[in-house]
């Protein structure tokens, strides 16, 4: 084949030289010259020593009616990138695809492997040019061709046949005829065209080309944007810009070649890959070639880059919420700091609702509004209600409830029919990168049963039994935080066991920090105000005390490490005092008590190292013993007896084995005389570093009883129970850890937890957990079982097992489950069950639930637990975005290490 192109690049040269001096003017030429005497260049790329290609340069002569040439050398097309051979077996479908720079996972190399997303079977690879005109825009560039045959017609136009090959820049062209004409600067091309440019690629069966900028249309044509994964079609293509291509009878996808699992189709359709926005005409997507939404016009996003449209519709069934709800989120990119997501949605018993979310960007701020409104309420068929009425008559002719508590009960039958539903939520944090910061948590709903009711599917805002409203003021100096807060609740579940908590009206604070060579200085300040709705009701009994309290907490500690220990003694002055309305039924005692507490601190401990063995395996084990002694001088606290504003004592647990206070909040100062023995022993593998096993062992010894509590007796007990931890990694995808309480005095194990965890990457993520506590009853003090005795003792053990999982079955396939269940009572908490599909180009997501919809377990009795059900369906087009996040929100809640899967996943 050489020969033959070499005598035609000879033929040319002769044809144009004979022409030269039959005009005497090469300025005639000129245009001829640069389209047909542009050196042609073979068609087949070569490596090696043939990398080179032999083409001719022509330039007017010293006599005006000859042209000097010159044979150079010039470099070929691009080649690809360097892949693994084919599988002798790949059929047809498989050439097909490599037309369009479709290759197979297994034959990309590793590097390009990795970089796949989650399932994809293979990418758009487009070839790699390393010439020195492979950037240059075409009208900077030469025009270079090649051809089989070449004709030159009409001094302007020059026609190539037979395997055509044009480059001018960065762009690239093949076809099977090129006409190329001077006078227009438009090529058109005729036969089996290939049309690449940087990220692009088009195909067709005719097309003109603009050889002075990037405009150019295609007939019959396909296209690949290769970094965006997408492919498509047209009757007919025009690239009117660079970033932009307009398809008439059009559609694209985001699957791989020869599966159109979901085709979006319209009479016209613009995308700008540059702003990375679709807008399209009689818009209709296609799910495995059935049809199944239409719009006259829709703006859509391409890729995850905010844009307005609309999102995809999500859909869901349950007891709450409506029965089915199906909504079309809509969203507004307003600002590029600043937009907005409007979801008009349908509940078949509940009726029409409109949920917004508004989310708002400054130099100092980040603020999110929700909102949701449901006008004229059906109140459907409400199956929980009437379960509830028909409880409520049992319990009511068996002497459980009261006449008045029924009547409540049939009350809430049709309560909200014909009634405006609604909600509005504002979180805003302020102060972004400032001494100065705020922040506003905000929520209210209409009703104390909205959640219960209705279901808020596309805003995150969390349906908990109490929502906060917190407005926070902080400034913050090199030594001091200055705080001012105010913080109440709206309480969806209020009862005799259930009670609204404290409003702080408000909180004043101011926290020093001062460090001089090794002392440490904290000097902590705070004064806050206490009220409460139940505070002027009618019934003396139920009436809440409210009042002012001040705490003072100055401490200094000698902090000080080395390599192989630390030790850190301490001295404290803690003060409390009130100012107490006397409000309740019985007149206090003391509306002003104050107590001052000092105390003290020693935390020592040292650090051993040695090169140790586990399991054959070479480690640098440590032996930390730590001692941790703690007085706190006894002050009379008994006029703080009715007082409780904030204040717990939990359970304990290993980690407070090290703590200087036994309680939580500020309502009491403790009285202790303790010493803490610890022991920590850890497994560091020496190569990388990691904590492979961790082993920690301590107990508190009591010098002196205990007499400052909450309520009831003070406690005589000379050590706590024994408390272990224990964390293992187990290679480099499997977890442990435990703690576990043991009571010597019964000699059983009084408290524990433990979970395995295992994700790997392959998106394999499971989860096992059990935890129990086992203590004496406790006094029915709320009249749980509503059987007038508040002296006998409910069970009060916790036995509880929770399991999930996310594992792939098949392909792209993967289950989801989850199962808590309380064994203690024999009742499930939660189960979950579903299957996620995840390919190159969507994503669907199917799951069941049933569960208790609320936070009440601990205090309520069984038959105030309602357990609802529900089935909730997501679908994610890629390439065009998703659902809303009914289902993420679940699973993110229920299933540890799933928003881990999914930042992994994108």
């Amino acid at each position: 084949m050489a020969e033959p192109r070499q005598r035609l690049r000879q033929d040319i040269y002769r044809h144009i030289q004979q022409q030269s001096r039959q005009t005497g003017s090469p300025s005639a030429l000129i245009g001829l010259a640069l389209l047909a005497l542009q050196p042609i260049l073979p068609v087949q790329a070569q490596t090696g020593a043939d990398a080179s290609h032999r083409g001719w340069d022509c330039r007017p002569g010293a006599n005006p009616s000859a042209w000097d040439c010159r044979e150079i050398q010039l470099p070929g097309p691009g080649g690809r990138q360097t892949q693994q051979p084919p599988d002798p077996a790949e059929t047809a479908t498989a050439t097909s695809a490599s037309q369009i720079d479709w290759v197979p996972a297994q034959q990309l190399s590793e590097t390009r492997r990795a970089e796949l997303a989650n399932n994809c079977c293979g990418a758009y690879v487009e070839p790699e040019r390393t010439d020195d005109e492979a950037n240059l825009a075409p009208a900077q560039a030469p025009l270079r061709a090649s051809a089989d045959r070449a004709e030159v017609l009409q001094q302007t136009t020059t026609v190539l046949e037979g395997e055509v090959f044009l480059r001018q820049g960065e762009r690239e062209l093949h076809a099977d005829k090129a006409q190329l004409d001077d006078a227009t600067r438009i090529a058109t091309l005729e036969g089996n065209i290939r049309l690449r440019q940087p990220g692009l690629l088009m195909t067709g069966d005719r097309a003109q080309i603009h050889m002075d900028d990037n405009r150019a249309s295609l007939e019959q044509a396909e296209f690949v944007i290769h970094e965006a994964h997408t492919r498509g079609s047209a009757d007919r293509l025009e690239q009117t810009d660079k970033h932009l291509l307009v398809l008439d009878n059009g559609n694209f996808t985001s699957c791989e070649p020869d599966s159109d699992a979901w085709l979006l189709e319209g009479s016209e359709i613009v995308l700008d890959s540059n702003e990375e926005v679709g807008r399209g005409k009689h818009v209709r997507l296609e799910v495995a070639g059935v049809p199944i939404f239409y719009a006259p016009y829709l703006e859509f996003p391409l890729g995850d880059t905010r844009k307005s449209g609309f999102l995809f519709p999500y859909l869901s069934s349950s007891d709450i919420g409506g029965g089915l709800n199906a909504g079309v989120p809509y969203y507004f990119n307003l600002a590029p700091n600043y937009d907005l997501t409007l979801t008009p949605s349908h509940m078949d018993d509940r009726g029409e609702m409109l949920e917004a979310e508004f989310r708002h960007l400054s130099r100092y701020f980040q603020t999110t509004v929700n909102a949701a409104f449901l006008g004229d309420d059906k109140d459907g068929d409400d199956k929980d209600d009437e379960k509830r009425v028909e409880r409520g008559r049992i319990d009511f002719a068996e002497g459980r409830i009261t006449a008045g508590e029924l009547a409540a009960l049939e009350a809430k039958l049709g309560e909200f029919e014909g009634e405006d539903r609604w909600l509005f939520n504002l979180d805003q944090i302020g102060g972004l990168g400032q001494r100065w910061s705020t922040r506003i948590d905000f929520t209210q709903v209409s009703d104390t049963d909205y959640f219960r009711d209705l279901d808020t599917a596309s805003l995150s805002v969390n349906a908990n039994t109490h929502l906060r409203r917190l407005g926070q003021f902080d400034y913050r100096t090199d030594n001091w935080l200055l705080s001012a807060r105010a913080e109440e609740y709206q309480t969806l579940f209020s009862t005799r066991t259930v009670l609204a908590p404290y409003r702080l009206v408000p909180e004043l604070s101011a926290a020093g920090v001062y460090r001089a060579g090794n002392w440490l200085f904290n000097l902590d300040n705070t004064v806050v105000r206490f009220d409460h709705p139940d505070a002027e009701i009618e019934d003396l009994n139920r009436r809440q005390l409210t009042g002012d309290r001040a705490r003072l907490e100055y401490k200094a500690t000698w902090d000080k490490e080395w390599l192989w220990g630390f030790f850190k003694p301490a001295v404290a002055l803690k003060h409390l005092s009130y100012q107490l309305d006397d409000n309740l039924a019985t007149p206090l005692e003391q509306d002003a008590p104050a107590v001052t507490v000092p105390q003290g601190t020693v935390d020592m401990g040292l650090i051993f190292e040695r090169d140790g063995a586990l399991f054959g395996n070479a480690y640098l084990q440590t032996f930390e013993p730590q001692l941790f002694y703690f007085y706190s001088d006894f002050k009379d606290q008994s006029e703080l007896a009715r007082v409780d504003f904030d204040t717990s004592e939990p359970t304990f647990t290993y980690s407070q084995l090290f703590r200087d206070s036994r309680f939580t909040g500020g309502d009491r100062i403790d009285d202790a005389n303790q010493l803490t023995l610890g022991l920590t022993s850890r497994f560091i593998s020496p190569e990388s570093g990691v904590e492979r096993l961790s082993l920690s062992l301590g107990q508190i010894y009591i010098f002196e009883d205990r007499r400052v509590t909450l309520a009831g007796a003070p406690s005589n007990a000379n050590k706590t129970e024994i408390a272990a931890r224990v964390a293992a990694q187990v290679g480099k995808h499997w977890q442990f850890t435990s703690e576990l309480l043991y009571d010597e005095e019964e000699q059983v194990m009084s408290q524990g937890n433990f979970s395995l965890r295992y994700m790997d990457d392959q998106y394999r993520l499971f989860n096992l957990g059990h935890r129990f506590r086992r203590q004496a009853g406790r006094p029915d003090v709320n009249d749980i079982d509503n059987d007038g005795d508040t002296t006998e003792l409910i069970e009060n053990d916790l036995d509880q097992v929770d399991a999930s999982l996310i594992w792939p079955l098949y392909g792209g396939l993967s289950l989801v489950a989850r199962y808590n269940k309380d064994l203690t009572q024999q009742r499930e908490l939660e189960k979950i069950a579903g299957l996620e599909y995840n390919s190159c180009c969507y994503r669907v997501r199917a799951v069941w639930r049933r569960w208790i919809d609320n936070d009440l377990i601990d205090v309520v009795d069984d038959s105030l637990l309602e357990f609802d059900e529900g089935v909730f369906f997501e679908v994610e087009f890629k390439g065009l975005g998703g659902t809303g996040g009914t289902i993420s929100s679940v699973l993110s809640e229920g299933i540890f290490g799933y928003e881990r899967r999914e930042e992994n996943l994108r």
